[in-house]
């Protein structure tokens, strides 16, 4: 799984019932549906297996989420179902929650002039959720044709939690922007302004890299120290405004 047990352990507990938690497990790939959960939940506790053990095997692979909250809610769920059982207090109105089918997002069509709208981005990431390998293609890309990029963020001095997250916002936005239509160009340390605001960039995309940006520098299992978050901004969204205005 992605997350280590001590981690999962440590998320705040809400169960929000069976329904949430029905579509939190179709959404997340599991294997198993809600009332599924809450046996295999009675047999591990009747073997003293802890929760963290139990989660892990509701996947076959890897859980998928488009956004790092809906890991933590997900996981939050299960485990205070899990306390709920355990102390005999299983919720009564389970069993046979009805299943709810996973319908794969289609590929997004294509906005106009190129410019991502709210709409467009938030099917992209579905997109890229349930098709992981298209995401793979799209940042194998951005690996070969940012090298100069990449280098440039190695040197900005960052530590190696911001320079992973900062590098990971940049193939995110340039997967978004090149499956938008734009062709980005290759960047080097020449093509990036000194200073970039992120309400420049067009459409919607200021607005998606902001909740980005805050997301994954304020998760509780890894928050990032001020000074080097506020610097992953900068460079992320200097590299992403060059990116904009170079793309073809």
């Amino acid at each position: 799984m992605s997350r280590k047990r001590d981690e999962i352990d440590d998320i705040e507990r809400e169960f929000e019932g069976y329904e949430v938690l029905q579509k939190l497990l179709a959404d997340s790939g599991a294997m198993a549906e809600a009332d599924d959960v809450v046996e295999a939940f009675k047999l591990a506790i009747e073997e003293n297996v802890a929760a963290p053990e139990v989660i892990e095997d509701l996947w076959l692979d890897q859980p998928r989420f488009a956004k790092p909250k809906d890991a933590a809610r997900l996981f939050g769920n299960l485990l205070a179902l899990f306390d709920l059982v355990k102390a005999g207090e299983t919720p009564p109105e389970t069993v046979r929650t009805e299943r709810v089918k996973r319908v794969k997002q289609q590929k997004p069509e294509l906005p106009a002039d190129a410019i991502p709208t709210r709409a467009f981005l938030d099917a992209a990431s579905r997109w890229f959720v349930d098709y992981p390998k298209e995401r793979e293609r799209f940042h194998h890309a951005f690996d070969n044709r940012q090298d100069a990029l990449v280098s440039w963020l190695d040197d900005s001095g960052l530590g190696d939690q911001g320079f992973g997250l900062a590098r990971h916002l940049l193939g995110e936005a340039f997967a978004m922007l090149e499956l938008a239509g734009k062709k980005v160009a290759s960047l080097d340390e020449s093509m990036i302004p000194e200073k970039a605001k992120l309400e420049s960039l067009p459409g919607e995309l200021s607005a998606w890299l902001e909740e980005a940006l805050v997301d994954e520098s304020t998760r509780e299992d890894e928050p990032m120290e001020e000074n080097e978050a506020l610097k992953v901004r900068d460079l992320v969204t200097r590299a992403v405004s060059a990116m904009w205005e170079t793309a073809k």
